[in-house]
């Protein structure tokens, strides 16, 4: 068994007392990962919680990550921290991008926020991806903050390069140069601004929100997983979540990404829809490619006819069958004797 990853903690019991210690392993065997946490019983003898056992790297992660977080949050301590997780040792441009994120965060413009959010989530709807893949709440806040009046300052701001602008600028600028601004460009002042100390506190603090947040996420993932296997329909899921049914497929598609099986839960959810629109999406997959989905709604309905709730029950069946229509390339690339001759050419994916 080969040993990957190895990490200690600890943990005060109490104010005064022996700090408990445990330790968290990744280890491969004939291609199959473990995940081990060893940490002692109340009665002190050492206890093995097994939290994953398979081959997918992905899954394997992703379990890990979450249930890294949930320890932490119960107040475990890395003795050695992670390369990756050292902010503070960020400088230069990651440095100033961390300033800039922090003044944003106090001095956002709410209303402008809110506009910038509304055309997210409708811009969003329209490709059929999840918004914040679109833009995170954390980039809107960014601009809602500086107001960029023009391509070249819309470009100053960190997340956004030429080919987003291409295509979001026009839209984006159209919101924010509307806005009168106290502050201006380029945005090198906020270096000075923005003392380090408070900047790393900040940011220390958001990074304790995101190990919550990953916690969270993995029980979200693990109860909804529960539901699928219980054979809950979407419908009968969605009053176990404070989540939308747009955000619960888009954890449904993590999950399919992550190797998790859907096939039965998918199966489920298409058979409302009649089967002569689910073939001519399909064929829509197959002709135009799968990465926007506005495309297939438009030649499947008359788009100007639907409500805006008919239009995310139409976006969700066809995420769900996009996930099978993917896998069933991904089987025709993989199974013995296939070539390029096969027909599929894919475009690339969106998350």
């Amino acid at each position: 068994m080969n040993l990957v990853f190895l990490n200690s903690f600890e943990k005060e019991v109490e104010e005064g007392g022996t700090a408990e210690a445990a330790q968290v392993s990744i280890a491969e065997e004939l291609g199959e990962w473990h995940v081990w946490w060893y940490e002692p019983s109340p009665a002190g003898i050492p206890s093995q919680e097994s939290w994953y056992k398979g081959p997918s790297w992905d899954r394997m992660l992703t379990e890990f990550r979450a249930r890294l977080a949930e320890k932490r949050e119960a107040g475990f301590k890395p003795l050695v921290q992670l390369a990756a997780q050292r902010e503070s040792a960020a400088g230069g441009k990651a440095a100033l991008a961390r300033k800039l994120e922090y003044y944003a965060e106090r001095h956002a413009d709410e209303a402008l926020f809110e506009a910038l959010r509304r055309w997210r989530n409708a811009q969003a709807a329209n490709e059929g991806k999840a918004a914040f893949i679109l833009a995170s709440n954390r980039l809107l806040r960014l601009l809602s903050a500086f107001k960029p009046h023009t391509p070249e300052e819309l470009l100053q701001i960190p997340g956004f390069g030429e080919h987003k602008v291409s295509l979001y600028g026009q839209d984006l600028l159209a919101l924010t140069a509307q806005s009168d601004r106290q502050t201006s460009f380029p945005l090198a002042w906020v270096d000075q601004a923005v003392g380090d100390a408070e900047a790393e506190e900040w940011a220390k603090k958001r990074q304790e929100q995101r190990r919550r947040g990953e916690a969270s996420r993995g029980q979200t993932k693990r109860k909804l997983l529960e539901a699928i296997h219980a054979g809950n329909t979407l419908t009968q899921t969605e009053p176990l979540f404070s989540l939308s049914r747009r955000e619960l497929v888009t954890v449904i598609e993590e999950l399919d990404k992550e190797g998790y099986e859907l096939d039965a839960f998918i199966d489920r959810e298409l058979e409302t829809i009649p089967e002569e629109l689910v073939e001519q999406a399909w064929s829509e997959f197959k002709r135009s490619g799968d990465r926007y989905l506005r495309p297939v709604l438009q030649k499947l309905y008359d788009e100007k006819s639907l409500e805006e709730a008919a239009i995310s029950r139409v976006y969700e069946w066809l995420r769900l069958l996009r996930i099978r229509y993917r896998k069933s390339v991904i089987d025709i690339t993989e199974s013995p004797g296939a070539d390029s001759a096969s027909g599929t050419s894919e475009e690339p994916e969106s998350a």
